[in-house]
């Protein structure tokens, strides 16, 4: 994973110098360790692919696989959750993690995509009980991201991953 992961950057050091665009690189290379640590911990298939786009000043980086579909484990309205999501839910907002400085939520836009957004709080006191729960990592992407969604096309049993980080 560490050989992909420098690969990787070294292409993107390529067209954006790290000297000028230091903390773009950082959020690419913080975004790629979370793709490709979902692609190990949560996926559960033996391939998963990485691509790169870059493009009017974006990097846009994709985990695709063909493994277990997102889940989202805190929803307790019924009826539960499943793919492709009925349409009833789209334009819905799930809160799906949260500790002392934010929430994430996962904001259903169709069928078959989700979208992220991070709600940040004033950081007043730190309670220090507070465990990092499943989501995390995608707390991580949402908040160096652009631009984060997830999309699960059912029919070809494909999860896609896609950050987009401007620059």
């Amino acid at each position: 994973m560490f050989s992909l992961l420098n690969e990787i950057i070294s292409f993107v050091k390529i067209h954006f110098p790290s000297e000028v665009y230091e903390d773009k690189i950082s959020d690419c290379k913080q975004a790629l360790i979370e793709l490709l640590t979902n692609a190990v911990k949560h996926s559960n298939t033996d391939t998963s692919s990485i691509s790169v786009v870059i493009e009017n000043h974006k990097i846009e980086l994709m985990k695709l696989d063909k493994g277990r579909p997102f889940y989202l484990e805190h929803y307790t309205g019924w009826p539960p959750i499943s793919w492709p999501l009925s349409k009833q839910y789209i334009g819905e907002k799930i809160k799906i993690y949260n500790d002392d400085f934010s929430h994430l939520h996962a904001v259903i836009q169709n069928e078959n995509r989700i979208a992220f957004e991070l709600e940040e709080f004033p950081m007043e006191s730190v309670n220090l009980d507070t465990n990092l729960i499943e989501h995390y990592g995608l707390m991580i992407l949402t908040k160096i991201s652009n631009h984060f969604y997830y999309v699960r096309d059912s029919a070809s049993n494909t999860n896609l991953f896609h950050v987009t980080i401007n620059i």
